[in-house]
C-alpha cells in the first residue's frame, strides 16, 4: 500500500478598495497595518511563500510584490517535484457561489478564473476551487467542458457511492471516505474527478488548535491511513489559508514542520491533487449533493436567506435581506441582457 500526503490551502482575501477613490482605505481594526489584505498578507501569505507552501491569489501583487513572485515560483518548483504537475489550482474569478447563480455568470465566472490563472502562471489549470466549495451538477458540466480535470468538495457532500460499473449504487450517510478520488459521470456524459477532503481534520487545523505542535498534526494525518487497505491512499485536508499564520500564530511553522517530518522520516510521499489525480485515476464513482457547500448546514442558505446560520452579527441582526437583494440583482442582469 503506497500512502501519500496532501495539504491543500485555500488563500483568498476580497477587494477591499473604495469603489469611489480605487484604493484602500485605512482599516483601523488592521492596526498596526493600513489594511486587512496587507495585515494577511504579512501574518500569512509572506511566511507560508518563504516555506514554499503555496496556493494562489491575485490580490497580492500589488500590496505584496514579493510574496507575489513566491507563489508564482513556488507554482514552478512544484512542477519539478510533482511530475509536472503544478500545485496551484484555479478558482471562480469573484468567489461567487455558484449554485446561486445564472447558467451565464456560472461559465463567466469560470472562465474567468481559468483566463486569469493562465495569465499568471503561464500554464492551464488542472484544477479549480469552488467557493465554499459549493457545488450543483450544472457547474461540474461547465468546469469539465472547460478542461477542468477536478476540484474539491466537502465529505458531506457526497450522495451515493458505486465501487464499479456493475456494483448497486450505495446511500453514504457519513459522507465520502477521503482517502479515494471519485469519477463523477455527468448528464451531458462527461466526467469530473471528485476529491473530498477529512473533515475532521479539518475541523481540528480550523478550530480545535492541531497547529499548536507541528508533530501531532503530521502524526494526525498519518493515523487516517487504512493500514489493510490494498491500493494507493491519499490523506489530504483542505482549509483556508490564512488557517496558517493569521488564524493560529505561526500556524505556517506548523504546517512547514509536519510536511519535513513525514518526507525526513519516509512516512508518506508528498504529492499535490494533480499528479496524485495521474497517478491514481478514480476506479470508483460519485454522486454529488445538489446545491450544497462545506460551510451551510442547509445547502447554500446561508447567501440566499435567513437559513440559521451565524454569519457573525450581533444581537438582532439577521440575513433576510440577502434573498430580496440577490433576488433584485438577478433581475437587473436579465433586464440587461433583454435590453
Amino acid at each position: 500500500m503506497e500512502c501519500y500526503v496532501c495539504i491543500h490551502c485555500h488563500f483568498y482575501q476580497p477587494p477591499r478598495e473604495n469603489p469611489w477613490l480605487e484604493t484602500v482605505e485605512s482599516q483601523d481594526s488592521a492596526s498596526p497595518y493600513h489594511d486587512w489584505n496587507e495585515r494577511i498578507a504579512r501574518e500569512c501569505y509572506l511566511p507560508n511563500g518563504a516555506s514554499r507552501i503555496l496556493d494562489a491569489e491575485r490580490r497580492i501583487a500589488k500590496r505584496a510584490p514579493e510574496g507575489y513572485q513566491r507563489i508564482l515560483d513556488g507554482d514552478r518548483e512544484s512542477q519539478k517535484l510533482f511530475s509536472g504537475h503544478g500545485a496551484a489550482l484555479a478558482q471562480a474569478y469573484n468567489h461567487t457561489i455558484l449554485p446561486l447563480s445564472n447558467s451565464r455568470d456560472k461559465r463567466t465566472q469560470i472562465l474567468w478564473g481559468i483566463k486569469d490563472f493562465q495569465h499568471r502562471f503561464s500554464r492551464d489549470p488542472e484544477g479549480t476551487w469552488l467557493p465554499e466549495t459549493a457545488v450543483d451538477l450544472e457547474t461540474l458540466e461547465i468546469l469539465s467542458a472547460e478542461g477542468i480535470k477536478f476540484t474539491i468538495l466537502a465529505p458531506r457532500q457526497a450522495a451515493q457511492l458505486r465501487v464499479d460499473k456493475d456494483s448497486p449504487w450505495i446511500d453514504l450517510e457519513y459522507g465520502a471516505d477521503s482517502r479515494h478520488p471519485y469519477a463523477c459521470t455527468l448528464p451531458s456524459g462527461r466526467t469530473i474527478a471528485l476529491f473530498f477532503y477529512d473533515g475532521g481534520l479539518a475541523t481540528a487545523v480550523a478550530f480545535e488548535k492541531l497547529l499548536f505542535s507541528g508533530e501531532n498534526f503530521a502524526r494526525r494525518l498519518l493515523s487516517h491511513f487504512d493500514p489493510e487497505g490494498d491500493s494507493a491512499q491519499l490523506m489530504h485536508v483542505a482549509t483556508d489559508g490564512e488557517t496558517y499564520g493569521h488564524h493560529h500564530s505561526h500556524g505556517d511553522m506548523a504546517l512547514a514542520f509536519a510536511l519535513q517530518y513525514i518526507q525526513e522520516n519516509k512516512l508518506a510521499r508528498l504529492t499535490n491533487y494533480g499528479e496524485y489525480f495521474a497517478m491514481n485515476p478514480p476506479t470508483r464513482e460519485i454522486r454529488i449533493k445538489e446545491r450544497t457547500s462545506w460551510s451551510c448546514a442547509h445547502g447554500v442558505g446561508r447567501w440566499e436567506s435567513d437559513c440559521g446560520c451565524n454569519a457573525g452579527g450581533g444581537p438582532g441582526w439577521n440575513q433576510q435581506w440577502r434573498g430580496p437583494l440577490r433576488d433584485t440583482l438577478l433581475l437587473f442582469s436579465i433586464g440587461r441582457l433583454q435590453m
